[in-house]
């Protein structure tokens, strides 16, 4: 007596792997999402308003480096030292194209990566 494949088998092993892709497409997108505006600038009710360097570490990191720059779990504390210790460039590379567990943020605009960079070297 021979075994055949069950269909209803198949369909659930397609349906998990969907919805497996789905779910890390979601995380993909949740973790790089950020409001789409252009420069240092954000619209927020028909009012252009000028971002701050601590503005976009809010958008961006703050969700694993706390908003205290402090970290949490797997993401190191941002402090001066650690931040001045690292290259002008080698900290745009690390921010845009990100490292290890971190994810690269290539989508912020020059603007927003200067305004990061500045606020990550002097956060008072």
């Amino acid at each position: 007596m021979s075994r055949t494949p069950r269909p209803h088998r198949a369909v659930r092993r397609a349906l998990v792997a969907v919805s497996a892709a789905a779910t890390a497409l979601t995380i993909g997108a949740a973790c790089s999402a950020q409001p789409s505006t252009a420069g240092g600038v954000q619209s927020q009710g028909g009012v252009a308003q000028s971002l701050t360097g601590k503005d976009v570490y809010t958008m961006s990191c703050a969700r694993c480096h706390a908003a205290d720059l402090m970290g949490k779990k797997d993401a190191p504390k941002l402090d001066a030292v650690r931040m001045n210790s690292l290259g002008e460039q080698p900290l745009r590379m690390l921010i845009q194209y990100g490292k290890g567990r971190m994810p690269a943020f290539g989508n912020l605009s020059p603007e927003r990566v200067d305004l990061l960079v500045e606020y990550l070297r002097n956060p008072g």
